[in-house]
C-alpha cells in the first residue's frame, strides 16, 4: 500500500474535513490509547520497550496530513521542528525509517482507526468550532396526530408541525439532518444528529453522555 493512497481513504478525508481547528487544539482531546489494541501496535511479549510510541506516531501523522505532507522523508524533516515534534509527544524526532514502518503498520487496520478517530472527532470537538446548526419549521395539517404547536421566532408566531435541525460544515455542506418536536434545538441535539449519521449502531445514551463529558472539559 502506498504512503500516498492513506490520505484518500473515505474515513481519513472524513476526519480531515473535521479539523477546522488547529491540529494542536485537537491532540488534547484525542484519546488514541485504543491503538494499543491492535495486534499490530500492541505491546511486545518479551518486555521490550518501543523508542516511539503508537500514540506519538499517529499524532505527527495527523499534523503531517493536516499541512499536506504525506511522504516518509517530508515527515521526518517535518518533525525535526523543536514545536512540532514536542506538541505530538516525541521524546526526540523520528527517523524516516520509524515514520515508514509506522505507516506500514498501520496501512493494514487505516480504516478502523480512522474511524475510531472520526468518532472521538465528532464526540468531542465543539460543534461551535466545526459546525453550524441551523433550525427550520416543518408545517404540518392539524389531522397529524404526531406533530405539536411550536414557536417560531423568526416569523414570531406559533404554528402546528415539527422542527428541523440541519447541521452544516463551516463552508455550509450539509453532514446531517433530523427531524425534531420543536424548531430550536440545542448543540447536544446537534451533536447527537451528527453522531446518529455517523454512527448509526452507536447507542444514543452512550452518545449523549460523551457529549455532556466533552461540554465539561
Amino acid at each position: 500500500m502506498s504512503t500516498t493512497t492513506l490520505p484518500h481513504q473515505g474515513t481519513i478525508t472524513e476526519v480531515l474535513k473535521s479539523l477546522e481547528t488547529e491540529i494542536t487544539a485537537l491532540f488534547e482531546h484525542l484519546d488514541l490509547q485504543f491503538l494499543y489494541k491492535f495486534p499490530v501496535f500492541a505491546p511486545d511479549p518479551r518486555g521490550r520497550t518501543r523508542d516511539f510510541h503508537p500514540p506519538e506516531l499517529f499524532r505527527g501523522l495527523l499534523h503531517c496530513f493536516y499541512n499536506s505532507i504525506y511522504e516518509p522523508e517530508a515527515m521526518a524533516q517535518e518533525l525535526t521542528n523543536d514545536d512540532v515534534w514536542r506538541v505530538c509527544e516525541f521524546k526526540r524526532p523520528p527517523s524516516r525509517r520509524t515514520i515508514g514502518r509506522f505507516i506500514d503498520d498501520l496501512s493494514g487496520v487505516v480504516e478502523e482507526v480512522f474511524s475510531r478517530i472520526l468518532q472521538q472527532v465528532l464526540v468531542r470537538v465543539e460543534l461551535g468550532s466545526c459546525f453550524r446548526i441551523d433550525g427550520t419549521d416543518v408545517r404540518a395539517p392539524r389531522p397529524d396526530e404526531d406533530a405539536s404547536w411550536n414557536y417560531d421566532s423568526t416569523a414570531e408566531e406559533t404554528y402546528y408541525g415539527y422542527g428541523c435541525c440541519l447541521v452544516t460544515t463551516d463552508n455550509n455542506i450539509p453532514i446531517a439532518a433530523e427531524f425534531t418536536d420543536e424548531k430550536s434545538v440545542d448543540k447536544e441535539t446537534a451533536r447527537r444528529i451528527t453522531q446518529d449519521r455517523y454512527f448509526p449502531n452507536e447507542s444514543r445514551g452512550c452518545c449523549l453522555n460523551a457529549a455532556k463529558q466533552s461540554l465539561s472539559v
